[in-house]
């Protein structure tokens, strides 16, 4: 059920002297329930979504802003609902510290972190009230939705999916081999460029003498900065495509990479497989349980438009012909 509201002005009153300054700070776009949603919180949704590391569009377009609100609105509901069934967050303060260290980690230090919330206009305070409310999102689709679905009725779904999508759990041909990175150091002269090559063509031909790679790194680690692994890598990656034309125990030639130079040796070849039920089976039910959550959770918020009270104010954001509340 809709009901039209008013659309909504706050202000501010600012005294100057003996006028009063009537001034815009922000203005109510949606309401749900008893709810408002401001234009700052669309807003903000936006900036929290760059800080994540998703790009910023300059100016959203309308259908953007559409989208971002309908999850705005999405989000009242489930907080309303929770507040009324009483769903809180155990350990809250050390839970939201966890999220913005995860989100603070995607970032070289503290310093960088700060400047790119004061670039994007967000207050800590708004990134941490964000973070809480998806806390609770989370938790209320876990407990009324998630843990709601039979798990032997999935559990039966996993097998027959599992049988049914064979060709998904196909591990692809691999090749494991040992490698050798001679890194070429940043900011060295040409001259000096040439040496390291000249050394890394020196090294090279006592590998192909039949030396091991870790006598040659041992003759070499004074003059060159060497690093040695074990890898595997898919058999049609580039790399793997250079292995898979070697036999067991040859080395490559020099390869040219970012770094410097690589020089690989095939080990062994390992066969495409297909991952037993047993590997797989906790991956299967958690996604057919994921599903099944989701598509009860998206008939209860269909529920929810069609039985609460809630509205969008502003004609910008209003439904189009396309979209469905």
């Amino acid at each position: 059920m809709r009901h039209y509201i008013t659309f909504l002005f706050l202000f501010c009153f600012c005294i100057n002297g003996n006028a009063y300054t009537q001034m815009l700070i922000d203005t109510v776009i949606a309401v749900v329930n008893t709810d408002a949603i401001t234009r700052s919180e669309l807003e903000n949704e936006f900036r929290i979504a760059a800080i994540m590391g998703k790009p910023l569009a300059e100016t959203p377009t309308a259908v953007e802003k559409r989208a971002v609100l309908q999850t705005i609105i999405n989000r009242k509901f489930v907080l309303q609902e929770s507040e009324r069934i009483g769903i809180v967050v155990a350990e809250r303060d050390v839970r939201i510290a966890d999220r913005i260290a995860e989100i603070r980690a995607g970032y070289a230090s503290e310093a960088e972190f700060q400047s790119v919330l004061q670039h994007y206009q967000l207050e800590a305070e708004s990134l941490e009230a964000w973070v809480y409310e998806q806390l609770i999102y989370d938790e209320f689709f876990r407990r009324k939705f998630f843990n709601a679905v039979n798990s032997a009725e999935v559990e039966k779904l996993a097998k027959s999916y599992y049988d049914t999508n064979s060709a998904e759990f196909v591990v692809p041909p691999t090749v494991t081999f040992n490698s050798l990175l001679i890194v070429i150091p940043e900011g060295i002269s040409e001259t000096e460029k040439q040496k390291v090559v000249d050394l890394v063509q020196e090294l090279n031909v006592h590998l192909q003498q039949g030396k091991t790679f870790e006598a040659v790194r041992k003759a070499y680690e004074t003059l060159l900065t060497l690093k040695f692994a074990i890898s595997t890598v898919e058999a049609d990656a580039p790399l793997g495509s250079i292995l898979t034309e070697l036999k067991t125990s040859e080395r490559s030639q020099p390869i040219r990479v970012a770094e410097g130079y690589r020089i690989v040796e095939r080990i062994r070849h390992n066969p495409a497989y297909r991952k037993p039920y047993s590997k797989v089976s906790e991956e299967i039910t958690e996604r057919i349980r994921q599903e099944a959550a989701a598509q009860r959770f998206e008939a209860w918020l269909t529920g929810q438009k069609e039985e609460k009270i809630w509205d969008i104010l502003d004609d910008e954001l209003t439904r189009t012909e396309n979209m469905v509340k």
